[in-house]
Parts: C-alpha cells; structure tokens; sequence
C-alpha cells in the first residue's frame, strides 16, 4: 500500500498550467500504483482553488488513488475563517482526520506554530507585532492567539495518536507546519533579524511530544529547505516541501515543475515495516 505526500506547490505562484499538472499527476500516480496522495497545504493561495483542484484530481485516479488535501497558511490566508477551516464540510479536506492505512494509521492536521522554534529569543508581543507588519499570516483569520490555536492542534493530534495506538496501529502524521527541530536549525538566514521566523515555521515543542509518544513518522511541509529524511530517537521526519521557482525566487534543484515534483515527492510503501521507494 502506497502513500504519497508533498506540500507547497504553489501552483499559482509559480505559474504552473493546472490542467498539465492534473494530468501529469494522475498518469504518474497510476503508474505508481499510489493508494492515497496528500497535498500538504499551500497548493494554491486559495482554498477554493485548492479544493478544486483536488476534486478534479480524484475523477481523474479514483478508484486507484485517492486524493486528500491541507490547509496551508497560503489557503489560511484568503479569508477563510478559523471556524471554517476547523469544520470544512469536504471529504476531501484531511484536517483533524484520521485513515486506516494496512497497519498504520495516517493522521492529518493544519497544524500551527507556538514560537517554539524560537526558544525565547523574542517575546510574544515583538513576535505578533512582527507578523502584522510583515509576514504572509498577518491576513489569516485571529480568533484564537498563536499558542492556543497550536495548542489545540497539537491535542488533536495528539488524540488521535493514542487512539490509533490503543487500536493497535501504527500514527503516521502529516500537517503542513513542521515539527522538526534538526531541519529548522539548518536553515541559513541572511540577516541575524531575520531568525524571528522560525517562530512562523510550527512547533518543536509538539515534535519533542510526538517523539515521547514513539510516533514512527511524522511527515511536514512549509519549511522550505531541504533536508533528509532523519530519525531522532523513534520518529522519522521527513520534509515534504516543494517551494517556489519565480523570477527572484529559485528553490528548485530542477528546471523543470514535474520533475521537481517527482524529486520531491515522499512514497512510502506502509505493510508491517515501512519501505522509501
């Protein structure tokens, strides 16, 4: 059984022709017998768009594949309200949501960021402050502070691992904000000023939580930097990011979207054992 995961495609922003990219995924995920492929949020700035473009998707693999989808911040960003994107009434739409997967249990979530990854540099005030003035999130609905909406996510998420233990099965997880301290600490910036946001990026305290629940893989996008596929302790993390290739942005290690794309897409074949193909 196979599952497929990236994240950050933004397909609008790097201009990729949506109806080739439809296409090109499906041919390539039915030749590779993909079971369930997750878009990992930030597909589009749009989650109209991005739920779209999924629905499409699914006519075009189901029954083989089946497709599901996250809310990034880009799709937070378009006025969508925090109750919505809480309560979307899309089957599609993996938020808070669990699939029984062979022997594992894949878990889907938004996920949010805590400032964590910021270990106390700044304080809660110059961070928000900084956001509102500078950073893509200053557009996406408050109705809870920063802390206590990645709190809520990190007890949802939390509640499905020990279900899915309880019932035997092995919690896979998969959010769009990361939970991975080793890559975040990697990340070069340009400008010492410019570390306060990594209190933007998700959550290391929910990745040290995750790792004392012995959760085996933990799967998340958003940062956009490459690393490996790393164990610490218990737990694997991967990052599943694309990221952007515009005229002063190139993140890409092709010249090519469908190429980047088939680089940068996560398989994993779930039985007993877990197998990267």
């Amino acid at each position: 059984m196979r599952l497929a995961v990236i994240s950050d495609l933004h397909l609008d922003i790097n201009k990729i022709d949506r109806n080739s990219a439809l296409h090109e995924m499906a041919q390539y995920l039915l030749n590779q017998q993909v079971a369930v492929y997750v878009l990992a949020g930030d597909t589009f700035n749009q989650l109209a768009e991005t739920a779209d473009f999924v629905r499409r998707l699914n006519h075009l693999v189901e029954p083989v594949t089946k497709v599901y989808y996250l809310a990034g911040n880009h799709e937070m960003g378009d006025g969508t309200s925090d109750e919505a994107l809480e309560n979307l009434a899309d089957p599609n739409y993996f938020h808070n949501k669990s699939l029984s997967f062979g022997a594992y249990e894949i878990i889907g979530n938004n996920g949010w960021y805590d400032y964590s990854f910021d270990e106390g540099r700044h304080d809660d005030e110059t961070i928000h402050r900084f956001k509102q003035r500078f950073w893509y999130d200053r557009r996406i609905d408050e109705a809870l502070p920063d802390r206590e909406k990645a709190e809520r996510s990190a007890k949802q998420i939390e509640k499905a691992v020990l279900e899915a233990q309880k019932a035997g099965q092995k919690p896979l997880v998969i959010s769009h904000f990361s939970t991975d301290q080793a890559l975040v600490e990697q990340i070069p910036f340009s400008k010492p000023d410019l570390t306060i946001l990594k209190a933007y990026l998700g959550s290391a305290a929910l990745g040290r939580r995750l790792q004392e629940l012995r959760v085996p893989f933990v799967l998340a996008g958003h940062v956009h930097w490459r690393m490996p596929a790393h164990r610490v302790n218990e737990t694997t993390f991967y990052n599943v990011s694309l990221g952007y290739k515009t005229r002063r942005i190139h993140e890409w290690d092709q010249g090519d979207f469908f190429k980047e794309w088939k680089e940068r897409l996560v398989m994993l074949d779930l039985y007993p054992s877990l197998e990267r193909k």
